[in-house]
């Protein structure tokens, strides 16, 4: 099974990297983030990896939301320091992307939501709430975590709830942050 992860890369906060390294041990293919730790910061954000002419943060994003398309399910590591639930911009347009993708979406606590979340998106997530998964992985043996993760696959039912004024809504939010991400 293949998968990312969505989440805070800090210096406060170490867990999405705990978390990665505990799923690879699982049997579970992390394709990002890249690494156990962050190699670097790029225009005020932390990177896991060195952006290059051929390999720029632009260009890294939207192989991670490739990824989110492609891959089975989409797992959130959403603790940054002591906020349990934590779900910031990027991670809760992760999350959007996921839904309109029809993904299973795990996360380790209920989403508490960071003040640059859009409207849109914010919505989104907590109308379909009922149907992701909120398990503490980081507290789970290798064998229960690949176990739930299987089990979360198979038994989701893949409906989320949205319409169409929404999808448009948070399809613009992700367009949004990827112009940031081109112009930074």
């Amino acid at each position: 099974m293949k998968s990312q992860l969505s989440g805070k890369f800090s210096e406060k906060d170490n867990g999405i990297f705990a978390l990665r390294k505990k799923l690879i041990r699982a049997g579970i293919e992390i394709e990002f983030p890249f690494s156990d730790g962050i190699a670097g910061e790029y225009k005020g954000i932390a990177t896991t990896f060195v952006p290059t002419p051929e390999r720029t943060f632009y260009d890294v994003e939207l192989a991670f939301f490739e990824a989110i398309r492609r891959n089975p399910i989409h797992i959130v590591h959403n603790k940054h320091d002591k906020d349990c639930g934590y779900i910031g911009e990027s991670a809760s347009v992760e999350i959007a992307y996921a839904i309109l993708h029809g993904k299973p979406v795990v996360l380790l606590y209920k989403p508490t939501f960071s003040d640059k979340v859009h409207s849109a998106v914010k919505r989104l997530i907590e109308t379909n709430i009922s149907n992701l998964f909120i398990k503490r992985l980081d507290s789970l043996s290798k064998q229960k975590m690949a176990t739930y993760l299987w089990e979360a696959i198979k038994n989701f039912s893949g409906e989320y709830t949205y319409d169409i004024e929404t999808e448009v809504s948070v399809m613009g939010c992700i367009t949004d942050l990827f112009a940031q991400y081109k112009s930074r």
